[in-house]
């Protein structure tokens, strides 16, 4: 008999929390068959003896594989490439190796919910923050930012694709789906290159019908200022924003085609804030031949619009060196050269 839930988790470099995360999978067997489907993406500490060991002690249920060059730093679709095809349970369930979950019951709460709401194809719940460097306390994951709050209510409720847009972010190791939700999705949705793609996945499935929000803790995300998305954005080239940003486009209409157009308005809200950063990162004038990009460029108040124009005029490394200046608050001396 095939397993209820295959559990995908993607692990780089976990050897600290991979064991926590595997020990929480197996927990759930209490209730239903599982099958854990591992990709190991090339990790340099002890993650792949940590799963070879579970592999041995779980032969059933702990299916690793293992890379030996790093494809995320390829641009791969991680779970889509490498777990996804390989799943054979009649639902999917995400975490990845330095998350974990809290509720032993997860899977199957997150199971009856779909149930009790037919048309769903898409159930998450809120989790913990749990800040890595102890600098700050546990928060509720959901709402993630202030802003959010407004769109979010503390109870178990259905989200179609255009109030979905208005929560920036849900814990990804809450996801569970029917894996017949997935497979009517098209795969090149799923394969191309794409930065956000825990935002893609959770705007597809929810196209394909709507999602369903359980109000329960039943994971926890680590936050680490090293590894998060934003610190690595934050670190990132202009030509790297400007790659982030186009593919995320290009993701994005993806999603609107799927959805027959009928959230365009939510998803036009998304685009235009990629454009903003597009614009900032921009290295010439031409990006303002794009309707589009001219329409949002129009609507930035008049700093940012002065900044645009200064970035797209001063090459990157004069403009981050008169940036420097500017904040330390004193006169630099030498040249741009040697900044």
């Amino acid at each position: 008999m095939p397993p209820l839930v295959s559990i995908c988790c993607v692990t780089y470099n976990h050897a600290a929390t991979v064991e926590q995360a595997l020990e929480s999978f197996l927990a759930q067997r209490g209730d239903m068959d599982v099958e854990i489907l591992i990709h190991d993406d090339a990790s340099t500490d002890a993650t792949p003896e940590i799963l070879r060991r579970y592999a041995q002690l779980y032969p059933d249920v702990v299916k690793p594989l293992f890379e030996t060059q790093n494809q995320y730093r390829k641009g791969t679709a991680m779970d889509a490439t490498f777990n996804f095809p390989r799943a054979a349970g009649k639902y999917i369930a995400l975490c990845e190796g330095d998350d974990y979950w809290t509720d032993p019951h997860k899977l199957k709460k997150q199971i009856d919910c779909l149930g009790e709401h037919p048309g769903c194809t898409f159930c998450f719940t809120n989790g913990f923050v749990l800040d890595a460097s102890s600098e700050a306390p546990q928060r509720p994951f959901i709402p993630y930012y202030p802003e959010d709050a407004a769109h979010f209510t503390p109870e178990t409720r259905e989200y179609d694709l255009s109030e979905i847009t208005r929560l920036s972010f849900i814990p990804t190791a809450s996801f569970l789906f029917p894996r017949e939700a997935l497979e009517a999705v098209p795969p090149e949705l799923l394969l191309s290159p794409c930065p956000n793609g825990d935002l893609r996945l959770k705007l597809l499935l929810t196209a394909a019908g709507k999602a369903v929000y359980l109000h329960a803790f039943t994971c926890v995300y680590r936050l680490s200022s090293q590894s998060s998305a934003m610190a690595k954005w934050g670190a990132e080239s202009a030509e790297q924003t400007r790659l982030r940003c186009e593919q995320t486009l290009t993701m994005l209409r993806g999603v609107d085609a799927f959805s027959s157009g009928r959230h365009r308005e939510a998803l036009s809200r998304l685009m235009d804030g990629q454009y903003r950063v597009l614009l900032e990162a921009a290295p010439s004038f031409s990006l303002l031949k794009d309707p589009e990009a001219k329409r949002v460029y129009r609507g930035l108040p008049i700093t940012r619009r002065l900044k645009c124009r200064v970035k797209m005029v001063i090459p990157p490394r004069v403009f981050r060196f008169f940036r420097r200046a500017l904040q330390s608050g004193r006169p630099k001396h030498g040249s741009a050269r040697s900044a």
